[in-house]
């Protein structure tokens, strides 16, 4: 025969197993949406680094391309002038007032989504190549970007991106870790050091050249 306790009993115990898959089903749910969530934003991170990437290389042909002194390519250049995706640039700091002001970079480099450092700088090109004077000027670099600490998988959407471009400056060359690509034509076939391939690159060279991590490191040089 059931007593009163013993039926108050089985209903406490229901109650603590019935509260306690529901806790299991919120954790789950929960830790679903967390992945979403998670996948969505670095869908994200992914799709704003590549732009990111070509906001920055029109920032640097809009600003040096006028009078081709791209023998000075630099971040400061950028700050002074407020050209360039403000997620990556480093911290503008300006002194003086009115037609006085000046201001410049705070860091020597800049820093993308995923937390590496954005260099910027000039190439390889003479003052002679800049001006067509030189027979090589059509295989030198008037300026480089660099992307370093990249996760492979972001390290492979950026290396096989197309440069096709309209702005006057296009894809001299590209190197990923230990890897370089180059036209066909170019006499920096010659480079030691260095895996070689032509371009465009393929996405099973560019595959290949990525490392596990987030260690990647690419340099993309334009004319």
């Amino acid at each position: 025969m059931k007593t009163a306790n013993t039926v108050h009993s089985a209903q406490e115990g229901r109650t603590i197993i019935e509260t306690l898959a529901y806790i299991m089903v919120m954790i789950s749910v929960t830790a679903g949406i967390a992945t979403v969530v998670s996948r969505g934003y670095y869908r994200y991170e992914c799709s704003a680094i590549q732009q990111d990437l070509v906001d920055l290389h029109k920032a640097i042909t809009k600003h040096y391309a006028i009078d081709g002194q791209y023998s000075r390519v630099h971040w400061d250049d950028l700050c002074e002038d407020k050209l360039g995706p403000k997620s990556i640039m480093p911290e503008r700091v300006c002194s003086g007032e009115g037609e006085n002001m000046r201001c410049w970079c705070k860091h020597s480099k800049g820093q993308h989504i995923f937390e590496g450092e954005v260099d910027i700088g000039k190439g390889d090109c003479s003052e002679e190549d800049v001006n067509g004077d030189s027979d090589e000027n059509n295989y030198c670099a008037t300026f480089y970007i660099e992307f370093k600490n990249l996760p492979r998988d972001v390290c492979a959407q950026l290396g096989t991106k197309s440069w096709t471009t309209t702005s006057g400056s296009d894809l001299e060359r590209m190197i990923i870790n230990n890897t370089l690509w180059y036209w066909e034509y170019s006499p920096l076939g010659a480079y030691g050091g260095y895996k070689k391939h032509y371009l465009p690159a393929s996405v099973e060279e560019v595959a290949v050249a990525c490392h596990d991590g987030y260690n990647n490191t690419i340099r993309w040089y334009f004319n």
